[in-house]
């Protein structure tokens, strides 16, 4: 039986770390970890399951620091995890199996990225309802699939290339290696965690576009430019980072296309983001997202028909993508059909009943036309189906109705509610001065 090698860089990763090296311990023979510089209890964690020790000066650089833990690695294949990812049982014997696979030298594995709406951002990938029977993840509602190379035989000399977005794909095409996709999943929970999100966007993006300055006709280098613009919303950029790219790479990468129709769209250049798109839907004429965005310009062109007919497509082709539902719920808001907005946005709910965003949009068709009692309604019933959601606007709309009723007793409460869970809200505040709470 092949041996296998875990390797891990990490850095003030005690929240998580624990998780990870218990969910994966049953499926390798020996745990690498490199710390970069960690000031919490990482490195005891890790020495807790067994794992070998290194340290490394974080140079903003993450391939250097991933080849330093391959440098430590003496199992035959080497499986690359991050403190905030999981393996669950289901799948540990699909790991083991692949390593004893003649036929392919590494493989490409599922990142499932769980997140707590669907209005996350994941780029060009659909988040979907989290239906699966996986363990692992089973809490949160929402997740986003990504394929990252992750599982590799140790091949003498095998490296990773990239400051950012690090892959070991550069040295086993250019060394004649076969790579194969697999159905194995990386559980990821960091995007739960949005100040470190916003912490990471940020970051990245000055590395990728320092990067992408030293080597401006490195078509990995804009590539990654492209993605981090994209998070970070520097749409000017994404859209440079894109045409850069375009031409120079072997294979059609969607998010090249999604990315500049995306960047010309949020630029409010409509017509030139449709053409990118269609770039697109010729190579994969069933790309929700894609779908989705083309459906929006078409719409702000003024052809609301056909914007409908491709936001309807985008459902068909990914049903639960609850994304879709919201943007052809708003597509027939601003038609001026309230009552089907309606029943797209209460077929999402259906679907997605912890899903706090389609209440949001409930309530804001109810108040289009003046209906502040099924607004109410509508803010009650998502309190108690998402009671963290609302952002205290959902207490403060059902207070105000219930003072417009006369019930001064039960606004109070409500109010309290409030203030329990948002206890910095001015304007619950102000409610609560308003009528002497």
């Amino acid at each position: 039986m092949p041996l296998i090698s875990l390797a891990m860089i990490v850095k003030n990763e005690e929240a998580t770390l624990a998780h990870c090296l218990e969910s994966v311990r049953p499926v390798v023979d020996e745990m690498i970890v490199l710390d970069t510089g960690s000031t919490d209890r990482t490195v005891e964690i890790a020495q807790d399951f067994g794992a070998r020790i290194y340290h490394f000066d974080w140079c903003d650089d993450f391939s250097a620091a991933r080849n330093e833990s391959l440098r430590h690695c003496t199992g035959d294949w080497v499986l690359i995890l991050d403190a905030d990812e999981a393996i669950d049982p289901l799948d540990y014997e699909k790991v083991r199996n692949a390593c004893l696979n003649p036929f392919a030298d590494a493989y490409d594995l599922r990142v499932r990225n769980y997140l707590h709406t669907a209005n996350s951002t994941s780029l060009d990938s659909a988040v979907l309802l989290n239906e699966t029977d996986y363990s692992e993840g089973k809490n949160f509602m929402f997740y986003a699939d990504n394929p990252c190379l992750r599982l590799a035989k140790n091949f003498e000399g095998l490296s990773f290339f990239g400051k950012i977005h690090e892959s070991l794909g550069h040295w086993l095409l250019s060394h004649g290696k076969t790579t194969a996709e697999h159905s194995i999943v990386l559980h990821h929970y960091g995007k739960l965690f949005s100040d470190r999100e916003e912490h990471k966007a940020q970051y990245y993006f000055l590395l990728a576009k320092q990067d992408a300055e030293k080597r401006p006709t490195d078509t990995w280098a804009q590539f990654n430019l492209l993605q981090q613009a994209l998070i970070a919303g520097k749409w000017e950029i994404a859209l440079g980072a894109a045409q850069a790219s375009l031409g120079t790479q072997a294979e059609v990468q969607p998010l090249i296309f999604y990315g500049a129709g995306l960047a010309l769209q949020e630029l409010g250049k409509h017509k030139e983001a449709i053409k990118y798109f269609d770039m697109l839907l010729r190579h994969a004429p069933d790309h929700a997202m894609t779908l989705l965005r083309k459906g929006f310009s078409l719409e702000a062109l003024g052809n609301v028909d056909l914007g409908r007919q491709l936001m309807t497509r985008a459902i068909g082709a990914s049903p639960s993508s609850i994304l879709g539902y919201g943007y052809l719920a708003e597509l027939e808001l601003r038609a001026g059909n309230p009552d089907q907005a309606r029943k797209v946005a209460l077929r999402a709910i259906e679907l997605a009943p912890g899903e706090s965003a389609m209440y949001d949009l409930l309530i804001k068709i109810e108040l289009s036309r003046n209906n502040h009692r099924q607004a109410a309604a509508d803010a009650t019933q998502g309190m108690r189906q998402c009671p963290g959601g609302g952002a205290g606007m959902w207490h403060r709309l059902v207070a105000l109705h219930l003072i417009q009723s006369g019930e001064a007793s039960q606004a109070r409460s409500m109010l309290e509610l409030g203030l329990q869970a948002f206890p910095n809200d001015s304007e619950l505040m102000r409610l609560g001065m308003m009528i002497g709470q």
